[in-house]
């Protein structure tokens, strides 16, 4: 009960930033038109793939081995406050040495925008790092907290900078910037109420670290690679105004992850701290049902996508929506995945995710060279599709052979869940219930 009760608050936390990002999308669409909204999305697409890059993998290391209690959380903290500026300084004196020797590859970006992103570097990593501190001391709440506080920070300065400097892009991604400085600080101090640090390097922590972060560190840069390739390949193959349709398409399609994500990271979370039987029996139940719930919502997306776009980003963007019912079968395939990715991983098997993401990699990049041309951006949304899917079956056939589950307990709702379900909604609207009933009772207590 307590999974899904952690499971529901990450889900919530995190459709809440779907609900801001939502809002931030439409906010930037209407200001910026097509064009502007595609370089803005390259731009914060270079730096987010540089972060993922450039970590090591030492966020996840900080869960595993704070878990596994191999060594302190203060000793964790330390190394990732000095690991991520060293880590952000070091990527940013490369990307400027790639800069100066070749620019071709941002020759239609406009160096000042590069600029204002990459003071983002150090902060990206401090926050990625300390959120999974938070995460493996089981503070659920306040990981949450922090996974919307860069939203907030961001939304509040854009609706004010809109308000005074209408379209300039520059301000925009100050905004940005800015937002993440700020909100990276929020972790920070929360792992330091509980657990004091000094700052002190422990290089064999950050050895083992790497060694063990490498593992499933390849993995995640190559599968993030493969979610973003395709806008570079648009970019590329077409033009900026086609990436700022692409983007929204992606916006839309990617909500469908929240909820796989919760779950994905909740499982990861107490994986390690499972014994073997635990973890066999319970992770199919887990899937099959973020699944179901994921099919549901992603046929609701697909009937209602045209109207979501015509209302929230107006008639201009209808060439999203292709693109969008393109997307939705992979993104259905993926909730498998980064529920049993995630698993695998916590097992301390991350070199298989590491494999199924070099193959779907393999699978997109030809597949969106061969589409785009014929097919414009519904041609990398359905490459997209079917390297999800690939990496979704590799996953899935580890999976079964390391728990010795079966395809239909790992897939198939069964009827025992369908009763959870009817338990559960009850549980939520006697919860609700009481819920009105306090606030029923404060209102009138103020007027008597």
């Amino acid at each position: 009960m307590k999974f899904i009760k952690n499971v529901l608050l990450t889900f919530s936390v995190q459709l809440i930033a779907v609900i801001l990002g939502i809002i931030i999308s439409v906010i930037l669409a209407r200001t910026l038109g097509p064009e502007k909204v595609g370089i803005y999305s390259i731009v914060i697409l270079i730096f987010t793939l540089l972060s993922t890059f450039g970590n090591l993998g030492i966020a996840i290391s900080n869960t595993y081995y704070g878990v596994k209690k191999r060594y302190t959380w203060s000793e964790i903290a330390s190394n990732s406050l000095i690991s991520s500026f060293l880590l952000g300084i070091i990527i940013l004196a490369a990307l400027l040495l790639f800069y100066y020797f070749n620019p071709s590859p941002f020759e239609n970006l406009d160096p000042g925008l590069l600029l204002i992103a990459s003071i983002t570097m150090p902060f990206i990593l401090l926050m990625l790092y300390f959120q999974n501190i938070l995460l493996g001391q089981n503070r659920i709440e306040e990981y949450n907290f922090t996974n919307i506080t860069q939203s907030i920070i961001y939304l509040s300065l854009i609706v004010i900078l809109i308000l005074v400097v209408h379209g300039d892009l520059g301000a925009v991604i100050a905004s940005w910037t800015v937002s993440y400085v700020t909100a990276s600080i929020i972790p920070v101090i929360l792992v330091y109420r509980s657990t004091k640090f000094k700052l002190h390097f422990n290089l064999n922590l950050f050895s083992k670290s790497v060694k063990f972060g490498l593992q499933s560190y390849l993995g995640n840069v190559i599968q993030f690679f493969n979610y973003r390739i395709d806008m570079f390949l648009i970019e590329i193959l077409l033009n900026f105004t086609s990436v700022g349709y692409y983007s929204i398409s992606v916006g839309l399609a990617e909500s469908l992850w929240y909820l796989p994500s919760a779950v994905g990271t909740m499982v990861f979370a107490r994986t390690p701290g499972l014994s073997e039987k635990e973890r066999n029996k319970s992770t199919p139940q887990v899937c099959r049902n973020t699944l179901f719930v994921t099919i549901i919502l992603a046929t609701v997306l697909f009937f209602t996508g045209k109207y979501i776009i015509l209302i929230l980003f107006g008639l201009q963007y209808l060439p999203a929506l292709t693109p969008l019912w393109a997307l939705i079968p992979g993104i259905i395939a993926l909730s498998i995945c980064k529920v049993l990715s995630n698993e695998i991983t916590g097992r301390g098997k991350p070199l298989i995710i590491t494999y199924a993401s070099v193959i779907s990699l393999i699978v997109n990049i030809p597949l969106n060279i061969i589409f785009i041309p014929q097919m414009g951006i519904t041609g990398s949304a359905l490459a997209s599709s079917i390297s999800y899917t690939a990496a979704t079956l590799i996953v899935l056939a580890k999976f079964i052979k390391i728990s010795n589950s079966t395809i239909s307990e790992t897939l198939i709702i069964k009827k025992q869940d369908i009763k959870l379900y009817n338990e559960f909604l009850l549980k939520i609207g006697e919860v609700v219930q009481i819920r009105f009933k306090k606030l029923f009772q404060n209102i009138n207590s103020y007027f008597i």
